[in-house]
Parts: structure tokens; sequence; C-alpha cells
């Protein structure tokens, strides 16, 4: 990828953080293109006012959006939710190779108490699905930096 298709990359970004609806799936595909390739001055500059955009302003995609994104690049959605009682969502994406990317969003105005209880039903559900998959959660990998 050039140089400028990866800043017009990120500016497009911007302005979806802008409109709140830059999906964390986008948000960590940007992540690992930047993380890849070596990123000018005026890239990590756009970088940065990217990432206090998304500091500022929180991100929602419908799960329609979110899966009709997904198909577009070979992909699907394993599992979504939205939670208007603390304004949180949680998904699971996975790539046209087969990796999955999770992310979770949550309203930065709720007190301590309501984001563990968000937390938690995040991983119940998360965990109830995953039951349904056939997937223990003792049989998924851990990365060495969570070790």
């Amino acid at each position: 990828m050039n140089d400028m298709t990866m800043l017009l990359n990120i500016e497009e970004a911007m302005e979806d953080a802008r409109n709140g609806k830059l999906s964390p799936y986008w948000q960590n595909d940007l992540k690992r293109e930047c993380l890849h390739g070596e990123l000018s001055a005026e890239e990590r500059l756009a970088l940065s006012e990217l990432n206090r955009i998304l500091s500022e302003t929180p991100q929602w995609s419908s799960e329609e959006e979110l899966c009709h994104d997904m198909e577009n690049i070979g992909g699907r959605v394993r599992f979504c939710r939205f939670w208007n009682e603390h304004y949180s969502m949680v998904q699971l994406t996975e790539d046209r190779s087969g990796k999955y990317s999770t992310a979770y969003v949550l309203d930065t105005e709720t007190t301590p108490d309501v984001r563990k209880a968000a937390a938690l039903q995040a991983q119940k559900e998360l965990a109830d699905c995953m039951q349904a998959w056939g997937v223990s959660l003792l049989e998924t990998p851990v990365p060495e930096q969570m070790k």
C-alpha cells in the first residue's frame, strides 16, 4: 500500500469517527495496517488525530451494517449484541482468512458498577454462544502478553 493510500484511509476513518460510525472492526483493521507499514510524519499526525477523536466520540454501527461490511470482505459476524440500558456493544467477527477479532464499546459516562455489570453480561452471552458453537473457552489460545 502506498503512502497516499494509507493517509487517505486514515482521513476517511477520521471522518467516520467524527460521526461515531467507525466500527471496532475497521479500527482494528486500520491499526493492523499501520503496524505493518512505515508511517510518514503526516500519517503519524493523522493517526494521532484519529486516536483523539476515538477517545472523545463513542463509535457505533448497527448489526446489519456490520454484517454487510463483513460479507463484502469475505468474512462474517459471529456474535454482535447492543444493550441500550448501558449503551454498550460487543462483537466477534471472523475475516476471510479465519482470523477472529473482538470489540467491546461502553459509554464513558457510565459508573464503574454499570461498566462491571455490562462486562459480565457481555462475557456471559459470548460464553453461551461459544458453548453453542462447541468451542470451549479453555481451548482458546491466550496471547503471550496476557499470560
